[in-house]
C-alpha cells in the first residue's frame, strides 16, 4: 500500500495564517507609524480630471468590484457549495467573507488614517483609507473562489488559468484605487495582506480539505493486479453535482494508488441491490455509498454478511446513520473517512414482514402513523428539507391507532393499542435529539418505543416527554429491547426502514443479525 507522507503544500498550509496575520499586523503598526509616508508621497498617483474619460472609466471599475459585489457573490458561492454538501467549504467562504468586511471596518474606524489628499470625492470612495476595502475583498473571492477549484479537484490547466487570472484581477483593482487617488500605496498593501489573512484563516478554521496527505504509490511498487479496488454506488437524484463527485473520488483513488473504480448508478425501479450484488461479486475491496437512507440501507443489506467494508457518504435529507456513526455530512470529509477511516463491525436489523422478501434496516424502523409522516413527498423535502416532515405530521395528525400484539424473544405476546410503534438499532434523530438513549449498534439488540396517547394531551405530553428523556414511568410510554420483536396487527397498516416506506403489512418480525456490516467510520 502507499506509504502516507505529508507534503510540503500540507506543511505550508498550517503556516499560510499565522505568517499572513503577522504580515498585516506588522505593516499596520509600520503604516501607523508613518513609516510608509515618504513613500506614499513618492509614489502618489498624478490627479486626473473627473469629468475626463480615463477617470470615468476607473470609476466604473470600482463600482464593479465594490467590496458588496465581492461579498455578494462570495455568499452565492458559499450557498453553492452547501448544495452540492462541501459544508465546510461553504462554511469557510461565508466566514472568509465576514472576517474580510469586519476586519476592514475595524481598521477605518480604529485607525483613522487619512486618504491622499488628492483623493476625489466618488462613490465607494468615503471615509478613511486604510486599509483597502476593494483590495481586501477582490483578494478574498479570489483565495476563496481557487480554494473551490481545489476542493473541487478541477484541473491543473484550469486551476493555473485562474490563479494567473485572479492575480491579474486583484492587481488591476489595486492599480485602479491607486490611479484615482483614493488610496496610497501601503493602504493597498493592506488589504491585500489582510485579504490574504481572512482566506487562511477562515480555511484554517473550517478545516477545508485542499489536498490529500497522501502521495499516489509508484508504479513500480504496485502493480494494477495487487492495488485495491472500489465501487462506488451513488444514487443520481441525491448527488446534485456528479461531475465534482467523479473528480473527489478518482482524484482520492489516484493519489493512493488504487485502481478506477467501477461506478454503478441506482434506478427508480432498483435502488441499489443488483449494484451491490455486482460489487460482492467482483470481490471489491471498499463499497462507497453515495444517496439517502434508502440507498444506504439498501447497499447494507446486500453487503451484510460478505466482510466488505462499507463507506457512506450521505446525501439524503435524514442521513441518520451517518449521524449516529460520526461520519462527516461534508462529502470532502466522507471520503477521508471512506480511505482513512477505520472498520466497525454493527449490527443490522432483518425485517420480515408478511410475505414479503426479507430486508435489513441500519438506523430505525416504524409501522403505523411513523410510516404515514416518512412518506413525506419528495418534492416537498427538496424544497424545504426536514422540515417537511412537520407538515406530513400535521397532514397524518389523525391517523387511527393501532391494535397490536408485541413479543420480544418469544415471550407471551402483549396486546396494546399504540399510535406509534418504532425499532431503533441506534438513538440520533435529527436536531440531536436522542429517540433510543440506550441503543447501541453493536449490542446485539434493538430498542422498541411504543408509545399510546389517548388525547391530544396525552400527545403533546408523549412528544415533550420524548425530546427530554423523562418518560421512565410514564403509562403512555413503553420501552423494551431484545434480539427478536414480532408484531401482529388487526388491520395491515404502513411500515418503513430507514425513513423508506415499503407498503403495509399485518405482521412484522424484527431480527438482530449482530455485527453483520462492517461500516467504515471515523478512525
Amino acid at each position: 500500500m502507499p506509504t502516507a507522507r505529508r507534503p510540503p503544500s500540507a506543511r505550508l498550509r498550517l503556516w499560510l495564517p499565522p505568517i499572513a496575520l503577522v504580515a498585516y499586523a506588522v505593516w499596520t503598526v509600520l503604516a501607523v507609524a508613518g513609516v510608509f509616508d515618504a513613500m506614499d508621497r513618492a509614489l502618489a498617483a498624478p490627479r486626473l480630471d473627473p469629468t475626463g474619460s480615463i477617470f470615468q472609466v476607473l470609476a466604473a471599475w470600482a463600482v464593479v468590484f465594490a467590496p458588496l459585489v465581492m461579498y455578494a457573490g462570495m455568499l452565492v458561492l458559499a450557498w453553492w457549495a452547501w448544495r452540492r454538501r462541501l459544508r465546510e467549504l461553504g462554511t469557510a467562504v461565508v466566514v472568509a467573507a465576514a472576517l474580510s468586511w469586519v476586519g476592514t471596518t475595524a481598521a477605518k474606524v480604529l485607525l483613522e488614517l487619512p486618504r491622499p489628499p488628492q483623493s476625489p470625492h466618488i462613490l465607494m470612495a468615503g471615509g478613511w483609507g486604510y486599509h483597502s476595502g476593494h483590495v481586501a475583498a477582490v483578494t478574498t473571492a479570489v483565495i476563496m473562489i481557487s480554494a473551490t477549484m481545489a476542493t473541487t479537484r478541477q484541473t491543473l490547466q484550469l486551476t493555473r488559468g485562474w490563479w494567473i487570472s485572479g492575480s491579474l484581477m486583484v492587481l488591476v483593482v489595486a492599480v485602479d484605487r491607486w490611479a484615482l487617488g483614493v488610496h496610497w500605496i501601503s493602504d493597498i498593501v493592506g488589504g491585500v495582506l489582510w485579504g490574504m489573512t481572512a482566506s487562511f484563516v477562515a480555511l484554517l478554521v473550517c478545516r477545508v480539505h485542499l489536498h490529500n496527505d497522501r502521495q499516489g504509490a509508484p508504479e513500480a511498487e504496485q502493480t494494477e493486479l495487487f492495488q485495491p479496488r472500489a465501487a462506488v454506488i451513488y444514487n443520481p437524484t441525491k448527488v446534485t453535482d456528479l461531475p465534482t463527485f467523479v473528480r473527489h473520488v478518482e482524484y482520492e483513488l489516484e493519489t493512493r494508488g488504487w485502481r478506477r473504480a467501477i461506478w454503478l448508478e441506482t434506478t427508480p425501479t432498483d435502488p441499489g441491490r443488483e449494484m451491490t450484488a455486482i460489487a460482492v461479486r467482483k470481490r471489491v475491496d471498499l463499497v462507497i455509498g453515495a444517496g439517502g437512507d434508502g440507498t444506504v440501507r439498501v447497499i447494507a443489506g446486500g453487503l451484510a454478511g460478505t466482510g466488505i467494508p462499507f463507506a457512506v457518504v450521505a446525501a439524503g435529507t435524514g442521513n441518520l446513520l451517518a449521524r449516529n456513526m460520526g461520519i462527516p455530512l461534508d462529502e470532502v470529509r466522507a471520503l477521508d473517512v471512506a480511505f482513512d477511516g477505520a472498520d466497525r463491525r454493527i449490527d443490522l436489523v432483518r425485517v420480515d414482514a408478511d410475505d414479503n422478501p426479507p430486508e435489513y434496516f441500519c438506523a430505525m424502523a416504524g409501522i403505523g402513523i411513523d410510516a404515514a409522516i416518512v412518506a413525506a413527498d419528495n418534492d416537498l423535502k427538496r424544497a424545504i428539507g426536514s422540515s417537511a416532515y412537520v407538515v406530513s405530521a400535521a397532514r397524518h395528525a389523525n391517523h387511527a391507532a393501532l391494535d397490536a400484539e408485541i413479543s420480544v424473544d418469544g415471550a407471551p405476546p402483549v396486546r396494546t393499542r399504540a399510535h406509534l410503534v418504532l425499532f431503533g438499532n441506534v438513538g440520533l434523530l435529527q436536531g440531536g435529539i436522542q429517540l433510543f438513549p440506550h441503543a447501541r449498534p453493536d449490542d446485539g439488540r434493538v430498542d422498541l418505543l411504543v408509545a399510546s396517547p389517548r388525547t391530544i394531551r396525552d400527545l403533546v405530553e408523549v412528544v415533550v416527554r420524548v425530546l427530554v428523556r423523562r418518560d421512565r414511568g410514564y403509562d403512555r410510554i413503553s420501552r423494551t429491547s431484545g434480539r427478536r420483536v414480532e408484531i401482529s396487527v388487526d388491520h395491515p397498516d404502513r411500515y418503513e426502514l430507514d425513513g423508506d416506506p415499503q407498503g403495509t403489512c399485518s405482521r412484522l418480525v424484527a431480527e438482530v443479525a449482530p455485527g453483520a456490516l462492517v461500516l467504515r467510520v471515523p478512525g
